[in-house]
């Protein structure tokens, strides 16, 4: 009888351990490699004008912020800011982007753009008037070496990468 007691006893202590400690493993675990902040760097037209516009994107485990600023090449001057942010889902080299901020340049006393970002969630007034022009589930795939990320996502949802602004090549920074 004592036996049955003690192996039930070590049983029990083996079931209440193994709960506790697998979680603690799978935080030792490193980051994922595309973990940090990257950066692209593009001049685009249009309309005669041409803007140069930078991308960062900073990827956490679970988390994107991407920031992308547009500015006129002549000037300087920020001409917009498009923020996005939310959750982020990994399986080998697939990557899904869920949408949960919207984000546009903080104006000046001038009604300019400065660098800063204002944030918006969903139901914020900002959220329903620009939401139709974004996807909330968007799915990718990436390679990573030390110094490079390249992303495709597939932003209208067309099942291809092929459009513009699909297949980017970031720079860590």
């Amino acid at each position: 009888m004592k036996i049955i007691v003690k192996k039930s006893l070590h049983n029990l202590f083996l079931l209440i351990l193994i709960p506790v400690v697998i979680p603690s493993c799978q935080s030792l675990k490193s980051d994922p490699p595309f973990t940090g902040t990257w950066q692209h760097k593009d001049v685009v037209t249009a309309d005669e004008l041409v803007f140069n516009t930078t991308r960062t994107l900073t990827l956490t485990k679970k988390t994107y912020e991407e920031i992308y600023v547009i500015e006129r090449a002549d000037e300087g001057i920020i001409s917009g800011i498009i923020g996005m942010k939310g959750d982020l889902f990994l399986s080998h080299s697939n990557i899904t982007f869920l949408l949960k901020e919207l984000g546009t340049c903080v104006l000046d006393a001038s009604e300019r753009c400065t660098d800063s970002v204002q944030w918006f969630e969903e139901g914020s007034q900002y959220w329903i008037d620009n939401i139709p022009y974004f996807k909330i589930t968007v799915k990718g795939d990436f390679e990573v070496d030390e110094t490079t990320l390249w992303l495709k996502r597939d932003m209208n949802n067309d099942g291809d990468f092929d459009d513009t602004g699909e297949d980017i090549e970031f720079e860590r920074i």
